[in-house]
């Protein structure tokens, strides 16, 4: 293909996912998967779920209205997940951010879920888009809060009183609801203060202090203390020095957290900052209710309960995760991919695509989550977030997420089929999530103690026409209400920033080195040396057989940037997260590891650096979510 050929075919691509999202957003007709997809039953009989049912009790008993609704039709029991190539990239973020909001509120908006909505305390929502224009959506929330054990037991056994989930079935084109499910109230009990000797003496020093006591006394609380550090900078202080404390107390009728941060890096422990934040998310679910006026009778009971295939992935069991675990080999449409973990990286994948080599690992290495930005200036992502080349960040609190089973998971949810239909080729998708700094299995997350923690969809998604692409979808919320509300901004730029480093190690049609190469725009070029480079729309990057046709391409664009370095003993990347801690704590950037080194020929590390700009969707703190992905086109295969 010649030069002008090739811009000429981005700049195409372009304008037709423009078209497409145009599309999407206005709700045109997404073509159904005709193989069936749910029994139209209530049961998960066939399904897992990571909270043992056992721990929920029964409080009180279902409505009447929901004895005998009628049962789904083709429409519902024929819908599936959709994917990005069912409506292009931009169409799959409008469904995301803007979709998902509208089909909150009209779930919100009929009587009988208003009415149970607008008493709960903390909530939790979660979506999927469907096809036959249908989305699938469920709101969850608890009543209360209580506690057995304090202080002087150093133990904490909290309950979250009453949880109910409400599903619904929302038309795209009119906003209303073809289905609706309330599941009866149950109690969801979870385990806090089984600690470490560092966490029992951080939680003791935070708590003999006044100002933290005076919030706590006389309620009910329990705290979440951490030894984070290993993935924390705060203010001036680098990667290593600063974890943070959360205090959960039920205030009346009101469920606050008081939040810290600590200096843990000293000769004695320090209280650097102290806030009380009241609303965990932007716009939670219970205010959301309180401020909707219900328009005309509730449908509970009047359309049918929405499949378990037809629900939220993540909440479809009774407000849990629906694990469908598929075979750690998968071979399907050319694709030969192999999973493990998730350890600390995300789930690591390796693939070949008709019986030859593709990438020998594919994950997502780190999430940089950062909060109270100064303006960027036009900087690269490096001299933006650390202008010093050290891990010292330039804004207030930066994370670098970890994705794995033990601080959140759940890591693998299952395996989402993408038939082949006119204009689309056939795929699949292998869907993970992450809950990062919850209780295992979420069950505090889930019941709306979610201040903090994150909540990513990580998807790895193959297609017959020999593309890979990785998707990074990130729901909040952290903690960006607390830095929108409670506390002063000390920078101008963004108050929460996200920067997704997603690794692979390229292998097209060899394991003994490749050719990197690079479009700008004009021309093909053939860096010598490992290298660090800004995308825009006409840049493509390229891994090719030194010595046969296998090629793979990956554009770029101005929110993407792409380090291209020499595996190295005892950097990320080589290295695993948080398992060498010495690696860890050198970490910032993975742009800190270009050093000059030759790569023509050689095994290489690419990281794909893709932007997470999340003050530029309306509602970022949950209620939507931000989605960045990228495309891996095969030729040579």
């Amino acid at each position: 293909m010649t030069n002008q050929k090739l811009r000429e075919r981005i700049r195409e691509t372009s304008r037709r996912r423009f078209i497409a999202a145009m599309g999407a957003a206005a709700g045109t007709s997404l073509a159904g998967c005709n193989s069936p997809a749910g029994d139209g039953t209530d049961t998960a009989t066939d399904t897992n779920t990571t909270a043992p049912p056992t721990t929920d009790s029964t409080t009180t008993s279902q409505p009447e209205q929901q004895e005998d609704p009628p049962e789904p039709g083709e429409r519902i029991t024929s819908a599936r997940r959709i994917g990005p190539r069912d409506v292009s990239d931009f169409g799959f973020k409008e469904l995301w951010t803007y979709r998902k909001r509208q089909a909150v509120e009209a779930l919100v908006a009929d009587p009988e879920v208003n009415d149970l909505a607008s008493d709960w305390v903390a909530s939790f929502e979660a979506y999927d888009p469907l096809t036959n224009r249908l989305d699938a959506i469920s709101v969850q929330g608890t009543t209360g809060m209580t506690v057995d054990g304090g202080r002087e037991s150093g133990t904490f056994e909290v309950t979250a009183t009453d949880r109910q989930v409400a599903y619904g079935l929302v038309d795209r084109r009119t906003d209303e609801l073809i289905g609706l499910h309330i599941t009866e109230p149950t109690d969801v009990t979870w385990q806090r203060g089984d600690w470490n000797e560092t966490q029992r003496a951080r939680h003791e020093f935070v708590l003999n202090k006044d100002e933290v006591w005076q919030h706590l006394e006389g309620n009910e609380w329990y705290p979440m203390v951490k030894a984070a550090e290993i993935i924390t900078a705060y203010e001036d202080y680098p990667h290593g020095e600063v974890s943070n404390v959360i205090y959960y107390v039920m205030d009346g009728d009101q469920l606050n957290v008081v939040s810290g941060f600590i200096h843990v890096a000293g000769e004695e422990l320090e209280l650097l900052d102290l806030n009380v934040v009241e609303d965990f998310v932007e716009h939670p679910i219970m205010e959301m209710a309180r401020d909707t006026d219900p328009p005309g009778e509730s449908v509970l009971g009047e359309v049918p309960i929405p499949p378990m295939q037809q629900r939220p992935q993540i909440t479809a069991p009774n407000g849990y995760h629906r694990i469908e675990e598929p075979s750690e080999t998968i071979e399907q449409d050319g694709w030969t991919v192999e999973w493990s973990g998730p350890r600390t990286v995300g789930a690591e994948v390796s693939a070949s695509f008709n019986g030859t080599p593709v990438f020998s690992l594919t994950a997502p290495f780190s999430t940089s989550t950062g909060y109270d930005l100064p303006e960027r200036n036009g900087r690269n992502t490096r001299e933006f977030m650390f202008p010093t080349d050290e891990p010292v960040f330039s804004g207030e609190l930066l994370f670098w997420d970890i994705h794995s089973l033990n601080l959140g998971g759940p890591g693998i949810l299952g395996k989402t089929e993408y038939p082949s239909e006119a204009g689309r080729p056939g795929g699949f998708n292998l869907r993970t999530h992450y809950h990062t700094g919850a209780v295992q299995n979420a069950r505090d997350f889930h019941s709306g103690h979610r201040f903090a923690p994150y909540n990513y969809y990580i998807n790895y998604q193959f297609y017959e026409d020999g593309v890979f692409m990785p998707v990074w979808m990130r729901q909040g919320p952290g903690y960006v209400t607390e830095f929108y509300s409670y506390r002063e901004r000390e920078h101008d730029g963004p108050a929460q920033y996200y920067l997704e480093n997603w690794v692979t190690m390229p292998t097209p049609g060899t394991t003994d080195g490749v050719e990197t190469r690079v479009f700008d725009g004009d021309e093909w070029q053939t860096p010598e040396s490992e290298f660090y480079l800004q995308g825009d729309e006409e840049t493509v990057l390229r891994f090719t057989n030194p010595d046969g046709p296998e090629t793979i391409d990956v554009p770029l664009d101005d929110m993407k940037e792409a380090v291209v370095v020499r595996p190295k003993e005892g950097e990320i990347g080589e290295a695993l997260r948080v398992l060498d801690p010495e690696a860890e704590l050198a970490f910032y950037h993975p742009a800190q590891y270009v050093d000059g080194g030759s790569i023509q020929g050689e095994n290489v590390v690419f990281w794909l650096l893709m932007e997470g700009r999340t003050d530029e969707v309306p509602h970022s703190a949950g209620m939507t979510t931000y989605t960045q992905m990228a495309e891996f086109n095969l030729s040579g295969y």
